[in-house]
């Protein structure tokens, strides 16, 4: 079962479903407009067309709001950094998570950049397979071992989240590290 860790950053993608209601409401304005005023059948069915694109792209801004940026599964951390899906990062090749901070891709009213809070994942040196990946730049970083998550695309981050996830780190190493019942002894 799929345990969420890190969440996505709900304000913002819900900020954006704005855009896709006024949509929605000037394509029902369209309909009921060209129905009250005998217009051709070709403008209601334009209303019905811009309503729908406006409530699909709503659902699709609404779906992303379900979707982590960490999670585990089956002895895996998954890692959404990429449209494509998560990538399954063996538990045991986690070592740690700190906070750290980068420029995000919003600038400030000079045209300056932004920092923002990040969380870091570090992995193990040994895990040389997972030491990079090809991920979406507005979202994180992977490079050299270390994932880093821009703190704009996720829920805030604060002491306490990240001594959440480290706390869920370690239960989850010493639930490697003990044998099972039904394990053979």
């Amino acid at each position: 079962m799929l345990e969420t860790w890190l969440r996505t950053n709900r304000r913002i993608l819900s900020l954006g479903l704005v855009l896709p209601a006024l949509i929605s409401a000037a394509g029902v304005a369209m309909f009921y407009l060209a129905t009250q005023h005998g217009a051709l059948s070709y403008l209601k069915w334009f209303g019905c067309f811009i309503f729908a694109a406006g409530i699909m792209t709503a659902l699709g801004l609404f779906s992303l709001t379900r979707i982590p940026r960490l999670a585990f599964e089956d002895g895996h951390l998954l890692v959404y950094l990429q449209s494509a899906g998560p990538f399954r990062v063996p538990i045991e090749m986690v070592e740690c998570f700190f906070m750290g901070q980068a420029t995000s891709d919003f600038r400030s009213r000079g045209g300056k950049e932004v920092e923002t809070a990040t969380i870091v994942v570090r992995l193990a040196e040994a895990a040389k397979e997972w030491h990079h990946r090809e991920v979406s730049g507005s979202l994180g970083h992977w490079c050299d071992g270390y994932i880093i998550i821009y703190g704009t695309w996720c829920e805030p981050i604060d002491q306490n989240l990240l001594r959440q996830l480290n706390q869920r780190l370690i239960e989850k190493h010493r639930e490697l590290r003990t044998p099972t019942e039904a394990s053979p002894k």
